[in-house]
């Protein structure tokens, strides 16, 4: 999975529940070498979405 369906993913999952958790996150990530900035990039459009990232 690529990082712009990983972040669309995560949208659909953080609208659907209010929020994402941290366990849900690594799974979508889980078979993608991500740097850095896919990173960045990732946690940013979540949180200009509105999306908080919460502690399993």
């Amino acid at each position: 999975m690529n990082v712009p369906e990983i972040i669309r993913r995560a949208i659909e999952i953080g609208e659907r529940n209010g929020n994402i958790t941290f366990d849900e996150l690594n799974q979508l990530c889980d078979s993608e070498e991500l740097d850095p900035k896919d990173i960045e990039r990732i946690l940013n459009t979540l949180s200009e979405a509105g999306i908080w990232i919460e502690g399993d």
